[in-house]
């Protein structure tokens, strides 16, 4: 049925345009605009009323916005001078109008239609030119073709003078869309039907009558030929419409006009986007942020102030240093064990496998040396949080995965670490080759770029553990801070460190041999599911076109890299081999990193469902709005708060 009206709306359109063209266009324009105003000069500072007046031949219409099943709507789009500011087009009631079986909202003989202008604080002494440009299409039992319409008017500076049109645009203003009463409702969408409800007074009852009519601004969205009910009971009235579309979901705010059972009055009925599992946009006051507001903001100060009220009320109990010591010192060990970290630690592993079989009386500086990575970092990343907080700003343990260019470098490093492993190609010394340059202080930069990238990737691991004393290490003094970071440093290096200082327990080992090799490839996979999760998180951040296209650039690293595995050989005496060799890998790269740099920099988080209401197992959660938070506490509710980060 649907599909059918919609072909019929398509063959109807078609027919009166070719008809139209019977017409000359010149000579037929039953529709007449003019730009009036409801004052003669402006005054700086102030607010005035621009209108188009529309004028409408005998059994022609033009029609709304929200057009109905056929026409197209009529638009209007203000030009100002410069620091001047147009508000919305206020549009009057439309007509119900049916024709060919279809219904459409139409506006017949005089229509005006109004912006309602703020001028700046500082005027000159000249006129200044205002436009309106009308988009529209007349219809009698034929339609015109759709016209844009151009109109201008000139105004001086001087003391407010209402203009002859004064008193018909501002009763056309108390009727318009933006100034009838308002009726705040519930829309819910099931089973092919959409129910609006309200409260009303008996009073508004007695003004509404028990059949009125809902005129919706998206004509898309309900049936206009089937007949809409009502019901009124304990104070709220609600109507039922039957919906174009059986399986529509609310998604956006619903509005239109509702009209009286005896057409006298006019309300405008709009609901606010509050999504639940029944599909219901529920009317609330939280303020929806498109972006996150600056703190210097009005909106941040706001919700800045509203954060620290909240926080007046908490009296958690602190947990005493020793035990945060010793929490940390725990979840550095733990850490070993996580998936962020295993790989690194399996191959760590191999590294003292292969230098037990050279020189035994350096392995210990080898761990240390490890350990002193771990240390280092971890003070670099405290001072790091330390100096934001510092600014001003909030930080927090694991908050560099927010930025996707870090989350990139850790892709990067992890694949290419494991294309090592699979043996694509070499960088420096084999992990075979236990020579002499394993010993040298090459090796201990290894060691030390080891411990290194061991934080790095072990920041997200931290997990529920490591949460209040990691927390008190960034609430409190530096001194306390470095205190924990260390003992932290020293839970995660202390397995190494054991190993490095009893060289017995290394002797338990396997000796070096093929082994080692298969070894080695069989740490690449845990490399590999390292990259998957990284991805995930460049994937909630930036879309899946990055993902996508991330991708695609490591397949193209991966070419590069494999021919400077196979070109570079240091066997290879040919310099024309070697130069092929890097300039692919160069170009590679370059490519690489030049399709991560457009989708990760173009990349907009797409994942917008996070900002509607959630039901869990029976509780609904709602977006979290400090201001919104603030409320129900001081109205005596309880607020639990669930946040948590992709990592």
């Amino acid at each position: 049925m649907i599909h059918f009206k919609k072909q019929l709306h398509f063959i109807y359109i078609v027919i009166t345009l070719l008809l139209s063209g019977s017409f000359s266009f010149s000579q037929l324009i039953p529709v007449k605009f003019e730009i009036i105003s409801n004052v003669d000069t402006i005054e700086p500072e102030s607010t005035f009323k621009l209108a188009v007046r529309a004028t409408i031949d005998k059994d022609w219409h033009i029609y709304w916005k929200g057009t109905g099943e056929n026409g197209l709507p009529t638009l209007i789009d203000w030009v100002v001078p410069d620091n001047f500011i147009a508000q919305q087009t206020s549009y009057p009631v439309p007509n119900k109008t049916e024709a060919f079986n279809l219904i459409s909202h139409t506006y017949k003989n005089e229509v005006i239609f109004i912006s309602e202008i703020t001028s700046p604080k500082s005027l000159d002494k000249k006129n200044y030119n205002f436009k309106a440009i009308i988009d529209w299409q007349a219809c009698k039992e034929t339609c015109l073709p759709p016209t844009i319409t151009e109109l201008e008017v000139n105004l001086g500076v001087g003391d407010k003078i209402n203009s002859s049109s004064y008193e018909s645009i501002e009763y056309a203003w108390k009727n318009s869309h933006t100034q009838i009463p308002k009726l705040n409702a519930i829309a819910v969408s099931d089973f092919g039907q959409l129910d609006l409800s309200f409260k009303i007074t008996e009073e508004e009852y007695s003004n509404i009558g028990p059949s009125p009519y809902f005129m919706p601004l998206d004509s898309s969205i309900v049936e206009e030929n089937e007949p809409q009910q009502s019901d009124y009971e304990n104070g709220v009235f609600t109507i039922f419409s039957t919906l174009e579309d059986e399986n529509f979901k609310i998604e956006d705010k619903i509005e239109g006009f509702l009209i009286s059972t005896d057409k006298s009055k006019s309300y405008w009925i709009y609901t606010e986007v509050d999504s639940t599992n029944k599909n219901s946009v529920q009317p609330n006051t939280e303020t929806v942020y498109e972006s996150i507001p600056t703190k210097d903001s009005a909106e941040g100060i706001e919700l800045t102030k509203a954060i620290k009220t909240l926080a007046k009320g908490y009296n958690g109990t602190q947990s005493s240093l020793p035990m945060m010591l010793l929490f940390a010192f725990l979840g550095g060990i733990i850490l070993n064990l996580m998936p962020c970290v295993f790989p690194v630690l399996g191959i760590k592993v191999l590294g003292f496998v292969q230098q037990a079989g050279g020189d035994k009386s350096k392995i210990k500086y080898h761990g240390l040396t490890f350990a002193a990575g771990i240390l280092i970092s971890l003070w670099i990343l405290v001072s790091i949080l330390f100096y934001i907080k510092g600014q001003g700003q909030s930080a927090g343990w694991g908050f560099q995965l927010q930025n996707p260019w870090f989350v990139w470098t850790l892709i990067v490093v992890m694949y290419v670490f494991a294309l090592n492993l699979f043996g694509l190609f070499e960088l420096g010394t084999s992990l075979t080759n236990a020579g002499s340059k394993i010993q040298s202080n090459k090796g201990y930069l290894g060691s030390f770029s080891s411990g290194f990238l061991t934080v790095l990737v072990a920041t997200p691991c931290t997990g529920p553990f490591m949460g209040p004393a990691l927390a008190l290490a960034i609430s409190g003094p530096p001194i306390q801070g470095y205190l924990l970071f260390t003992f932290l440093a020293i839970g995660l290096a202390l397995p190494y460190i054991v190993l490095a200082y009893f060289p017995k327990l290394i002797d338990a080992l396997p000796r070096p041999g093929k082994w080692m090799e298969t070894f080695k490839q069989i740490m690449a996979f845990p490399l590999l599911l390292t990259v998957i999760w990284l991805l995930n998180i460049i994937g909630k951040s930036n879309g899946l076109g990055a993902v996508i296209w991330i991708l695609v650039g490591l397949v193209i690293l991966s070419l590069g890299l494999w021919i400077y595995g196979k070109y570079s050989s240091p066997l290879s005496s040919k310099i024309s081999t070697k130069l092929i060799s890097y300039s692919a890998l160069i170009f590679c790269s370059g490519l690489f990193f030049k399709l991560s740099y457009d989708n990760i920099e173009n990349g907009t988080q797409t994942a917008n469902s996070s900002l509607n209401n959630k039901t869990i197992h029976g509780v609904v959660y709602e977006p979290f709005d400090p201001i919104k938070a603030l409320e129900y506490v001081q109205n005596g509710r309880d607020v639990f708060i669930d946040y948590t980060a992709v990592w």
